[in-house]
């Protein structure tokens, strides 16, 4: 039986605990998948996983070699990854997951620049405010901040980050003192985001609202566009995106209020299934989105950090 096969199949299986979650990935049969890990455990002659009727777990021999393995598989399929890219031409449909509103103006312009570069794809974009799954929604690549919790065993690219800010109607304004911390200020309406994943290890933000605004009265939303909307109806102060109120500050809807409050910024990552036969036209999507984290192409409200890859489970 092919031995990188074999490899694929012994590390997706550790990954997800579970042989037919991995064949279903892998698009083979059950009973491939068992066959592949058995031809394994003969060539090495060690037992690598520890099957029971509810359960599969690595072996200690199993540990060390997925420790080393893993790293293998994982720049194999890049380099395989990067040839299909490089010969294929992109087309096609690309369906793209977008986590509420996160990053939906540079989405847009990115867009732009990907239509102009590959017009043979065709993007279907579904902005969701609840959980995204990969497999279930039959999505190509989804946008996220960077610590969603992603179903299943995913691949991410942390290609930015959102910076945040307290704005809020210039009638709003005057309530508050200027530039004092947020804990100085009182009484204060806060207007923030839930994502919806409360239960989950709290995300940067979230960590700062419990920690700094813990007196405000609280008006959440699980849609930026609807904080920035409630802010300009002067509501209250909104913890939003740059980003998205740019043009609100330009033309005066919004200022910037305790601009010396000191804020999380959000990680932004392009996930995706696997680095194996990855389609050309997501590979395309995920290049353009490093190169233009790398250049200066982003808004001026989304700082760029050199991309990093990370696999999630």
């Amino acid at each position: 039986m092919d031995y990188l096969q074999s490899l694929r199949m012994f590390v997706k299986v550790a990954e997800l605990g579970s042989f037919t979650g991995a064949a279903d990935q892998l698009r083979v049969s059950s009973a491939v998948a068992t066959r592949s890990v058995a031809s394994l455990e003969e060539r090495l002659d060690a037992r690598l996983l520890q099957r029971t009727t509810r359960s599969v777990t690595l072996t200690e021999a199993g540990r060390l070699f997925l420790d080393r393995v893993r790293t293998i598989v994982d720049d194999i399929d890049d380099v395989e990854g990067g040839l299909l890219a490089a010969t294929g031409v992109p087309s096609g449909t690309l369906r793209i997951a977008v986590q509420g509103s996160i990053g939906a103006r540079y989405l847009a312009k990115l867009l732009s620049a990907y239509t102009e570069r590959y017009p043979l794809v065709v993007p279907q974009v579904i902005f969701s405010d609840g959980p995204i799954s990969l497999v279930e929604g039959r999505f190509d690549a989804a946008l996220t901040n960077d610590t969603y919790p992603h179903p299943g065993s995913v691949v991410a690219r942390a290609f930015a980050h959102l910076e945040m800010m307290l704005v809020a109607s210039p009638r709003f304004v005057p309530g508050i003192h200027g530039s004092a911390p947020l804990t100085d200020v009182d009484p204060l309406v806060l207007l923030s985001h839930d994502d919806g994943t409360a239960g989950v290890e709290p995300d940067p933000v979230r960590r700062w609202l419990d920690t700094n605004a813990a007196h405000a009265t609280h008006i959440r939303a699980n849609n930026s566009d609807m904080l920035r909307g409630m802010a300009i109806e002067g509501m209250g102060v909104a913890l939003v995106p740059a980003v998205l109120v740019e043009d609100d500050l330009d033309d005066g809807s919004l200022v910037q209020v305790m601009p010396e409050t000191p804020l999380p910024s959000m990680g932004l990552s392009v996930t995706y299934g696997s680095r194996r036969n990855l389609a050309p036209n997501v590979r395309a999507l995920v290049d353009l989105l490093i190169e233009q984290s790398k250049s200066d192409q982003l808004p001026v409200a989304l700082r760029h950090e050199d991309a990093a890859l990370v696999a999630g489970d």
